[in-house]
């Protein structure tokens, strides 16, 4: 849509489910999709073509993002994992495996080198970028997290459960610092 008339300049409409969420890339110069098909893809803004679709989740992909570069994708799926992606080559790079439950949301640290996943197992973990490899886990909430946030500086992660409290902890250590209840 442009933002000054309300007219519609693109429909991107590949997938075969409903989406459940969208965003630009840093750059603005391209779009991501994530669908209850179990695929993500990854779109020009300009032209409206699909410059790469990212397989091999099992079950649906719950969310998408890019990385602060934009030179990454994460998503996270209702079969458990989270996937690492190139986003100029749509190449898989690592499949973050450990939850329990299906992964709610996942998210890059403000320096890239870390991913946060939330998930309906009730805890957080956090991934190095670089490797695959779980760095920590955040548990602590009695029922399903639906989402995690990093602080703008990237030392605290923030979570939220369906168990009416938000977690704030210490992402260095892992250590739970507040519960925000009530």
């Amino acid at each position: 849509w442009n933002a000054e008339s309300g007219v519609r300049l693109l429909k991107f409409r590949a997938h075969e489910s409903a989406l459940s969420s969208s965003v630009f890339s840093p750059d603005g110069r391209s779009v991501l999709t994530a669908s209850c098909d179990r695929t993500a893809k990854v779109w020009n803004a300009e032209t409206g073509g699909c410059i790469h679709a990212l397989l091999g989740h099992a079950l649906a992909v719950t969310c998408a993002g890019f990385s602060p570069e934009g030179s990454l994708v994460l998503t996270a799926s209702k079969d458990t994992t989270a996937k690492l992606w190139d986003a100029g080559s749509g190449n898989r790079l690592w499949t973050l495996v450990g939850h329990t439950r299906d992964v709610s949301c996942a998210v890059f640290s403000p320096d890239g080198k870390l991913a946060l996943t939330a998930s309906g197992d009730k805890a957080a973990r956090l991934w190095n970028v670089g490797s695959g490899q779980c760095l920590r886990i955040m548990d602590g909430h009695t029922l399903a997290l639906s989402g995690a946030r990093f602080s703008p500086d990237g030392a605290l992660v923030l979570t939220a459960s369906a168990d009416g409290t938000a977690k704030l902890w210490d992402a260095e250590s892992g250590d739970c610092l507040h519960t925000l209840a009530g």
